[in-house]
C-alpha cells in the first residue's frame, strides 16, 4: 500500500522533468542567425548583426557597431546606410528601437523597400535610407535596432544574399575614412543546451521508474 505514493512521486518527478527538459529545449523561437565577420573599407570585426526570430511575423535585427567611433552615413558611390536582401513578398513596417523611432541626432532613418546600392557589393531588393546629408560629419554614430514585420509572415530565412553573395552591407565611416561594408556568412547558434539542475531532475526521474519497476518485479517473483 506504501507503493502509491512512491509510485505517484516517481510518475510526477518522471512528468516534471520531461516537461522542463522541452521547455529548456525549446525555449528558442526560432533561428538565430549572426553575422559577424565583415569585410570592405572598415576591419572584419567592424560589427555584428543578429536576427532574431519574434513570434511568426516579425524579425528583431540588431546591428552592433563595435567600436564606438564607428556609424552609419551617406556617401557617394552609390552607397546606402544599411541595406538586405528579403525572400518572400508582402507589405513590410519598421519599428526602431535605436535610435529610439528612427529619429537620430542629424536626421531620420526610414525604410525604403525599392532597395538600394552598395558598391562594390552589389544592390539589394531592401533598405534604411538616412535622412541626413552626406559625410562623415552628418552620420549617425550608434547602433541601428529594428523589427521588421509582414502580415503574410516573415523568418529569419528570409533574408538571404543578394548576386555577389551578401547578405548586409552597410555605408560605415570611422570617423574619418567612410566606405561601403559586407557582411556574407552567418551563424545558427545552437540550441541552449538544459541547465545541470534540469538534467539531475531528469535523472531523478528516470531512476525513480527503474526503482518502481523493479520493486514491481520483485513483488510480482513473490506472489508466484
Amino acid at each position: 500500500m506504501r507503493q502509491a505514493p512512491l509510485k505517484s512521486l516517481t510518475i510526477a518527478l518522471g512528468a516534471g522533468a520531461f516537461a522542463l527538459l522541452a521547455a529548456t529545449t525549446t525555449a528558442q523561437a526560432g533561428p538565430i542567425w549572426v553575422f559577424s565577420t565583415s569585410t570592405g573599407s572598415q576591419p572584419s570585426n567592424a560589427g555584428v548583426i543578429t536576427l532574431t526570430q519574434n513570434g511568426t511575423d516579425s524579425v528583431d535585427v540588431n546591428v552592433n557597431l563595435i567600436n564606438p567611433t564607428y556609424g552609419f552615413v551617406n556617401t557617394g558611390g552609390p552607397h546606402t546606410p544599411f541595406a538586405f536582401n528579403l525572400a518572400g513578398s508582402g507589405a513590410l513596417d519598421i519599428t526602431f528601437n535605436t535610435p529610439v523611432g528612427g529619429i537620430a541626432p542629424k536626421g531620420n532613418f526610414s525604410l525604403d523597400t525599392s532597395g538600394g546600392s552598395n558598391t562594390p557589393f552589389g544592390s539589394f531588393n531592401t533598405a534604411i535610407d538616412y535622412s541626413s546629408g552626406n559625410g562623415s560629419s552628418k552620420g549617425y554614430f550608434g547602433d541601428l535596432d529594428f523589427t521588421l514585420t509582414r502580415a503574410g509572415g516573415l523568418d529569419t530565412n528570409d533574408f538571404t544574399f543578394n548576386d555577389s553573395g551578401v547578405f548586409f552591407s552597410a555605408d560605415l565611416s570611422d570617423g574619418e575614412n567612410t566606405g561601403a561594408q559586407a557582411w556574407s556568412v552567418g551563424i545558427d547558434p545552437p540550441a541552449t543546451v538544459p541547465e545541470p539542475f534540469t538534467m539531475s531532475l531528469f535523472g531523478m526521474g528516470l531512476a525513480g521508474m527503474a526503482t518502481l519497476r523493479r520493486r514491481k518485479s520483485i513483488s510480482g517473483a513473490a506472489v508466484a
